[in-house]
């Protein structure tokens, strides 16, 4: 049991780098770095030369440097899955009994399979924005199925950790709504990226906070749901910390990170749209909330174990 556990937490840290990985090759604009999948360039060692690629593919179209972020991408995304599966088999032998356990971490391999093959639609559709989208909500989606279940086998291994508390009865709503806000939050901003990307494409000498004001709406919605968040957070600080109540030191840490990075998170929105649009800025704001994902989540397992006799 304390080996599922062990490796439910590396899945986590691991999926955690490859969310930042490709974060990493979308903002320097390796995605396309290999034009094919598997493969790339037609081999399965990226090309070092420009003698050695396949004479269909126009030497111009060639970036060492891009080809190799997006291949390693690629080969960290199986190191990845495999963790992930070997995490899904000691689920199988170890929490057989247990449902919450093993029905997360099974829906969270499957998730991992079905994200591989989104990956490979990526390549074929040209990094297609409504494909970038699920492939993100995808990556994390299992990402909080794997916090989920590896919170949920700790609560089995040591016992109900959470059993002397009592939290406000509308915190479950609080964490909920803070989860869907997020969600939206992150669909909206995905949006505006790959809108940016298309408009600089089509406008190149026009600068980032031009293209900014020409994607309409989208922007004003996203800092709206970005106040939402934080007062949602601001509420849920509050109600943990009453005094009426008993808070883990759990629960406490967690929504205090949440309110840091939320309070963060709008800052740097904020330094995108008046100090121009950063890559290296909108890869840590797009991580944070992924980060946030995984807290919401935490907070919420939190208060469900709370609830175990």
């Amino acid at each position: 049991m304390q080996r599922y556990f062990q490796f439910s937490i590396l899945s986590m840290v691991f999926t955690y780098l490859l969310i930042f990985i490709g974060g990493l090759v979308r903002v320097s604009g390796a995605g396309m770095g290999c034009p094919d999948w598997p493969r790339c360039f037609g081999r399965w060692i990226p090309p070092t030369s420009l003698s050695q690629l396949p004479d269909y593919i126009d030497p111009e179209k060639f970036n060492l440097v891009l080809a190799w972020v997006e291949y390693l991408n690629r080969l960290f995304g199986a190191l990845v899955g495999f963790i992930i599966l070997i995490t899904f088999v000691l689920g199988y032998l170890h929490f057989k009994q247990s449902k919450r356990v093993l029905l997360s971490i099974s829906i969270a391999f499957f998730l991992t399979l079905l994200e591989g093959w989104v990956g490979a639609k990526l390549v074929d559709t040209v990094l297609d924005p409504i494909t970038i989208t699920i492939h993100l909500l995808l990556a994390l989606i299992i990402i909080g199925l794997i916090i989920y279940s590896s919170i949920q086998s700790y609560y089995l291994i040591v016992g109900n950790f959470e059993k002397s508390s009592n939290y406000h009865p509308h915190l479950k709503n609080v964490i909920i709504g803070i989860l869907v806000c997020l969600f939206i939050e992150i669909i909206i901003g995905t949006e505006i990226r790959g809108g940016l990307d298309m408009s600089r494409k089509d406008n190149p000498l026009i600068e980032s906070i031009i293209l900014l004001k020409m994607l309409g709406p989208f922007k004003y919605i996203h800092t709206i749901l970005g106040f939402s968040l934080l007062g949602l957070t601001l509420y849920l600080r509050k109600i943990v910390y009453d005094i009426k109540f008993r808070s883990s030191p759990f629960m406490i840490n967690s929504v205090n990170f949440i309110m840091i990075l939320i309070v963060t998170q709008i800052l740097l929105g904020e330094s995108l749209v008046f100090f121009d649009v950063k890559p290296l800025m909108q890869l840590f704001h797009m991580w944070f909330s992924s980060l946030l994902i995984g807290l919401a989540v935490s907070v919420f397992t939190f208060w469900k174990i709370s609830l175990e006799p």
